[in-house]
This record gives structure tokens, C-alpha cells and sequence, in this order.
């Protein structure tokens, strides 16, 4: 796994890339990993797992970032917390960051920490200006599909660029 300081994370190493580039699949699901190990794919109908809708078939690399790209605190040199998948569109046109929660009670806001937290990482190192559709998902298997957030929604959007969503379905453009 590698590790990197701030600054100089790079997300988009082909190094991170742990799983063969998705072709043409419409649906995959994936799920949070266990312990110390990272998101995974699965290409087989998991109900109780996140899916990806992908209508338009298109090619993208689905990265394990959680517990696969490791970012230390410069003055603590400890592990920061950050999402758990990051998808990205072959074309480099698009890209995702996920965070995957299996918890009843506030899961929205630990999610959204962990997306501002990686985004941030990822901004201060990347253009993200590049892509041309960038979202973060907060997903929860256990609740697909909360209450609005649509306030918490503005502000992400305004202070990191990217849309936020909160769903258990993720669809690639």
C-alpha cells in the first residue's frame, strides 16, 4: 500500500489501481472492506450492497482508497481518515469518491467528514477542474435513501466542487 504525506497524494497512480478497468457492465456492486482491507467489487446481485449503475456501459478503474492509498498527518505522522472507493471514467471525464457506512444513527455526517477530508487531500494535489463531472457519494446499504440534505448539499458543493450525493445507488454519468 502505498503511503503518502499531504500534499502529495496521488489518487490517480496506476499503482492504486487494484482491480482490472469495468467494461461495459451496467450494474456491480460493491462493498465496504473488512477490517484492514479495502472496498471490493462484486459482479453478482448482493441486495444488501451499494450498487453501480452504469446505463451507458461505460469503461471506468473503481480505486480502493480506504486502506489502499495511505495518507499520514504531517505533525503526527498518524493515518487520516479518508472515503472508501473513488471511481474513475476511463475518458477521465468523471469522477466519484464513495464512502460506504453500515450504521443506523449518524452516518451522514461521518460520511461527509470522510468525503471533505479526501477531497481535500485529492484537490491539493490534482486539478480536479479536469473532470468534468465530479460527485461524492455517502452510501449506506442499510438506508439507500435518507431525508434532503439539500443545504449540507450547497455548501459542499461551493467549498470543495463537487456535488454531494446521498444514496445507495451511484450512476456513472
Amino acid at each position: 500500500m502505498p503511503t503518502y504525506q499531504l500534499g502529495q497524494v496521488d489518487f490517480l497512480a496506476i499503482a492504486n489501481r487494484i482491480y482490472p478497468t469495468v467494461r461495459g457492465n451496467e450494474v456491480v456492486y460493491i462493498k465496504d472492506g473488512e477490517r484492514e482491507e479495502p472496498a471490493g467489487m462484486l459482479f453478482e446481485d448482493h441486495l444488501n450492497e451499494v450498487v453501480i449503475i452504469n446505463p451507458q456501459h461505460l469503461s471506468y478503474d473503481f480505486v480502493p482508497v480506504d486502506n489502499n492509498i495511505r495518507v499520514l498527518d504531517p505533525q503526527t505522522q498518524n493515518k487520516i481518515s479518508i472515503c472508501d472507493a473513488m471511481i474513475l471514467t476511463e475518458d477521465f471525464q468523471d469522477i466519484y469518491f464513495i464512502e460506504l457506512k453500515d450504521v443506523r444513527k449518524q452516518w451522514i455526517s461521518k460520511a461527509i467528514g470522510q468525503l471533505e477530508s479526501t477531497i481535500k487531500i485529492f484537490n491539493a494535489s490534482h486539478d480536479n477542474i479536469a473532470f468534468n463531472h465530479r460527485l461524492a457519494y455517502a452510501s449506506n446499504r442499510r438506508h439507500p435513501y435518507p431525508a434532503s440534505y439539500r443545504e449540507k448539499q450547497e455548501q459542499f458543493r461551493k467549498s470543495l466542487g463537487f456535488k454531494l450525493v446521498v444514496s445507495g445507488r451511484i450512476k456513472i454519468r
